[in-house]
């Protein structure tokens, strides 16, 4: 079993260039269990995995809203899988 989570895949400007990752539920009780998640060493880039909850862009008995943002470059960058040789 594994946390709640939605797979990204991001492609450059060919297909070679292609960035996978993973989105978080916050407070999911299967993070220590997740192979995956604890893959990352760093527990701050585990953090920013891990999505937050908009009130604001809920939908009323239609459908939860949560924020997350994936960052490219730069020491906030999102942790992505690595590419598989």
């Amino acid at each position: 079993m594994r946390p709640a989570h939605i797979h990204f895949s991001l492609f450059g400007r060919a297909f070679t260039q292609r960035l996978v990752t993973q989105m978080y539920f916050p407070d999911d009780p299967l993070f220590g269990q997740d192979p995956i998640f604890n893959s990352v060493p760093d527990p701050k880039a585990r953090e920013r995995m891990i999505s937050t909850f908009d009130l604001e862009a809920t939908r009323p008995d239609w459908a939860l809203a949560y924020r997350w943002d994936i960052v490219l470059r730069g020491r906030e960058q999102t942790p992505f899988e690595e590419p598989h040789e």
